[in-house]
């Protein structure tokens, strides 16, 4: 029986928009994503950012101001002024916190009361008022902030990834104005990188980006990982990226070409996708460079900072129309709308990774909602978070007509070690790849 053709010409009846999927992606005070997010530490820009001057942020629909006061301590505050609403962000920064310039009412950076010029040294003011303020904590040139209820304040973690010897990490801030989860779950659907990247703008990362894969999906002890498995010549190049919940990315090399032996190569990116509000994103973390991600010379280490990058398609400092003709994951990812309308989505077998983090993700928030739960990282014996994003390229003969079954046994493999030694150092993590490719080899 033949199928009927579908109705043509169907604009006019499908000009309705339902709602966006709230539970995902509002973040204000109260919403249960943007609750679930303040119970972890989240960067708000990076240090050299704050100088002689406040700094106005907006983060999680808070409206904010970003200081160092002239002792060197960070401060974050409400942006206004807890007497009578002026923005601190035209305050004066003092010995210790901050003034406002309206009546000189002076905060400390934990925003208690130093001092109220013009009231009586008696006055209950200074026992009653508090100005909003959040904790902060700078690492490697970047500030993070906490901002959930203070007595579950948790520990700033440390990712393995932090502390790779012989890497220089830099600083970047990227603006995007749509929300966060459009930009988040990009990182867990790899199909988009063989066209976006490859074969719709030609090719933007490395070469080897563009040939076809094979891909899984696995849940981690901090969220889940795509394993991408490709034939490179004589080469199986398997790559596992990393989803850290609740918005944290790593991914491999951004040149990757597969030609030689490379076994746990560790990552180019750690990365925070930060909700400025609802429809704005901050993407702040580090660019991570060294010889062996980048044995061709194509890093450009001084193009990274503040709304740049070194690699395209990532800001909408282009042309329009260069952004039509090559566009990159700014323009796929705003596009989408300001918020993305999941009910209009038509997802197919290559959005199994988008589901899977959208399943996940609302499983902690509502856990979160329900039982107060917002899992930690927690940090393994060496006293560090492991985490599970690497690229592993290793010469397989071919399997033939078996060669399917050949990857995936192999990208299965890979990820399996990765998984397991989670406990082990870096340099045990490889020594133990290197014997599972041996014998895979075999």
């Amino acid at each position: 029986m033949t199928k009927p053709e579908p109705i043509r010409f169907q604009g006019y009846s499908k000009r309705d928009q339902p709602a966006e999927d709230a539970e995902l992606t509002h973040v204000g005070p109260h919403t249960a994503c943007g609750e679930y997010l303040r119970r972890y530490w989240q960067p708000v820009a990076m240090a050299h950012e704050v100088g002689e001057l406040p700094l106005a942020i907006r983060i999680l629909g808070e409206n904010l101001v970003l200081f160092r006061d002239l002792s060197g301590n960070l401060g974050l505050l409400h942006r206004h002024c807890a007497h009578r609403g002026a923005s601190l962000e035209y305050g004066i920064v003092m010995d210790c916190g901050i003034k406002c310039c309206y009546h000189g009412w002076h905060y400390d950076v934990d925003g208690t009361i130093i001092d109220l010029p013009s009231e009586p040294a008696n006055s209950p003011i200074r026992k009653k008022v508090v100005q909003g303020a959040y904790p902060t904590h700078e690492y490697a040139g970047v500030v993070f902030a906490y901002m959930g209820p203070p007595e579950l304040q948790p520990e700033f973690p440390i990712y393995d990834t932090m502390l790779l010897p012989d890497t220089e990490a830099k600083p970047f801030s990227l603006s995007i104005p749509c929300n966060w989860l459009q930009v988040y779950e990009n990182t867990q659907d790899p199909i988009h990188v063989i066209h976006l990247h490859a074969r719709s703008s030609g090719v933007q990362f490395g070469e080897a980006s563009g040939v076809e894969q094979l891909i899984d999906y696995r849940n981690t002890p901090l969220g889940m990982i795509n394993i991408q498995t490709r034939r490179c010549g004589e080469h199986l190049w398997t790559r596992t990226t990393d989803t850290i919940f609740p918005n944290c990315n790593q991914t491999g090399a951004i040149w990757e070409e597969a030609e030689s032996q490379k076994l746990f190569q560790r990552v180019s990116m750690l990365r925070w996708m930060v909700p400025i509000d609802d429809t704005h994103t901050v993407t702040i973390g580090w660019r991570y460079f060294n010889d062996k991600l980048d044995p061709r010379g194509q890093d450009q280490p001084d193009m990274v900072g503040k709304e740049t990058i070194d690699f395209m398609g990532q800001t909408e400092g282009r042309t329009y129309e260069d952004r039509q003709r090559h566009p990159g994951d700014y323009e796929a990812q705003v596009s989408q709308r300001p918020i993305a309308i999941h009910a209009l989505e038509n997802r197919a077998t290559s959005d199994r990774g988008v589901a899977r983090l959208r399943k996940l993700l609302r499983e902690n928030i509502r856990a979160h909602e329900k039982d107060n739960l917002a899992p930690q990282p927690q940090n393994s014996s060496a006293g560090y978070v492991s985490t599970y994003c690497q690229d592993t390229v290793y010469p397989v003969a071919s399997g033939g007509d078996d060669e399917t079954e050949l990857m995936k046994n192999y990208g299965q493999r890979v990820s399996d070690s990765v998984l397991e030694s989670d406990a082990l150092s870096h340099a045990e993590r490889e020594a133990a790849m290197a014997k599972l490719c041996a014998e895979f080899d075999q």
